[in-house]
């Protein structure tokens, strides 16, 4: 393999003409927790999936080996496995058993010349289900031995193979008188040939419900009449039909006698056109209370909006030395983005930015507990890191059953000391534009509501008059246009580093260009802008 080929094995090989940005956003977004790790198994990247699964912030992951990270798998076929792997330069599948946790874990190992990497999927519900449906065959066993209700099963030649204890009492033979025999020997020589043709039809074709009233012949010469359920189904020795039966004797001797009332099937009869008629009347009355319902809806959405807006804070607020312009677009009536922006003391504007996963009403009411939980710490907490730490613990410790998370951006701006202070859970980096250009604001830590112990870090830096903050939820730059092309964050960066705008001219510009590249579809997800011009 020549060293090109080397370069563009093991994970890089399906983003060969992907830049490093891509293959992580990719990375970052599917279902499965990926490692990549060297040849001493030390982690060199892990994405989200693998901080979810694991229970532990990248930041605690890379540089670590796996062993360290993951003792109880020092005595199973785990690692065995990774190094055989790494020196065969063959994949590997297999299952193994967290024994610490009692955990499944599917795992897919790819190996390549410079590394390894690893995909784990929890697939405990599915080793659970195994169990429960091995166990589910055992207890059908046992109900089909218990039941009530007269059971045969026949292979597709109509050859007996099973008799429940309520068919043998129903035909008054022992199972291993009737086993192997057709199933023509239980019923009337007049009946064979039409019923085995009936039954392959109904075999074939379930949904024809209920076969029945036939007669069959007990052990002592009497002819029951019976009805049917049959089911098609694989046995041991192939194709069959499953046969569920009721002695419906007594009933057809009812219904005869019934079918000589002729004066009460007339009211049968008139009953049925007294429906027809009022048919027309109840559809109508239904579409109205249909229509009525709607409108209700709509009503109560407006009313959310209202409550929602009247959360967020006036979009001009400013004090001396920092201006703040804002556009907030949820996709409904209701959204997932929130914001504040206030005065935390003499000087430092304060403002934060939250985006819960989704959109929408349920979006909307993570928005409300975020506010319910942020408020009582707003002035309580001195720094960006320690109100960060404060909203994720109290937001954890009484809805994490929600299982519902958020990112989230705080930033202070002191106009005193001329620095900002931020950090940041899960959420896009925000953009600083200065003279020397722009730098991205990293998050400095995981998102929200995944563990209430999580740790995050805060960042300073000095600002000069005449820089610019862009904060903003990934809504716009995650829109995809009629052939999945995002608009991307690159775009914007662009934009905002050559279009010489700012504030909402800024903004506009910045969402007219996002509605060009849909085109005709419409945005997906929730939009919020917010500019800080620092003078």
């Amino acid at each position: 393999m020549s060293e090109a080929e080397e370069k563009t094995s093991g994970t890089r090989t399906p983003f060969q003409s992907a830049s490093r940005k891509d293959v992580i956003r990719i990375l970052e977004r599917i279902t499965d927790a990926f490692l990549s790790l060297d040849k001493e198994l030390k982690i060199l990247y892990a994405n989200f999936e693998a901080e979810k699964l694991l229970d532990i912030i990248r930041e605690n992951l890379v540089g670590k080996r796996l062993p360290e990270i993951l003792p109880q798998f020092n005595f199973t076929s785990l690692f065995p496995a990774m190094i055989e792997s790494m020196h065969s330069g063959l994949p590997k599948d297999l299952e193994i058993l967290d024994p610490k946790e009692n955990i499944w874990y599917e795992v897919r190992i790819f190996p390549s010349v410079e590394d390894i990497a690893v995909y784990l999927r929890d697939v405990t519900s599915r080793k659970e289900g195994e169990v429960k449906l091995k166990e589910s065959e055992e207890r059908l066993s046992e109900l089909v031995r218990t039941s009530l209700d007269s059971i045969l099963s026949v292979n597709e030649s109509m050859e007996i193979l099973m008799m429940n204890p309520a068919a043998e009492k129903l035909f008054g033979y022992s199972s291993w008188e009737v086993n192997g025999k057709s199933l023509d020997f239980l019923l009337p020589k007049r009946r064979n040939k039409l019923f085995s043709k009936v039954l392959h039809k109904i075999g074939e074709s379930p949904d024809r419900g209920i076969f029945g009233p036939f007669r069959a012949r007990r052990k002592n010469g009497t002819e029951p009449i019976l009805e049917a359920s049959v089911s098609k189904v694989n046995t041991s020795s192939g194709k069959g039909y499953t046969l569920i039966l009721r002695d419906i004797t007594d009933r057809i001797s009812i219904q005869k006698k019934l079918r000589g009332t002729v004066e009460e099937l007339k009211t049968v009869d008139r009953e049925r056109l007294d429906l027809l008629q009022n048919l027309e009347a109840e559809v109508e009355s239904r579409s109205q209370e249909l229509t009525r319902f709607y409108r209700l809806m709509k009503e109560e959405l407006n009313l959310a909006k209202r409550v929602q807006n009247s959360l967020l804070p006036p979009i001009d607020y400013s004090i001396p030395g920092v201006q703040t312009f804002v556009n907030y677009v949820p996709v409904m009536e209701v959204g997932g983005d929130w914001f504040d922006i206030f005065e935390f003391r003499p000087g430092v504007l304060r403002v934060i930015l939250a985006d819960a996963t989704g959109h929408g009403v349920q979006a909307a009411l993570v928005t409300m507990t975020i506010k319910g939980v942020y408020e009582p710490l707003k002035y309580l907490a001195d720094s960006p890191v320690e109100l960060i730490k404060g909203i994720n613990t109290d937001y954890c410790r009484n809805f994490k059953n929600l299982q519902m998370y958020f990112s989230c951006f705080i930033l202070d701006v002191d106009t005193i000391e001329r620095k900002i202070r931020f950090a940041s859970g899960g959420h896009p980096a925000l953009l600083w534009k200065s003279k020397s250009g722009i730098k991205p604001l990293e998050r400095t830590g995981s998102l929200l509501g995944l563990n209430a112990k999580m740790e995050y870090l805060e960042e300073e830096f000095e600002y000069s008059e005449g820089d610019s903050i862009l904060m903003l939820t990934d809504g716009i730059f995650e829109e995809f246009d009629s052939e999945q092309n995002p608009f991307g964050e690159e775009r914007i960066e662009k934009i905002y580093r050559e279009s010489g705008l700012s504030g909402l001219e800024l903004h506009s510009h910045i969402i007219n260009e996002m509605k060009a590249h849909l085109g005709e579809k419409e945005p997906q997800d929730d939009i919020t802008l917010i500019s800080l011009n620092l003078t």
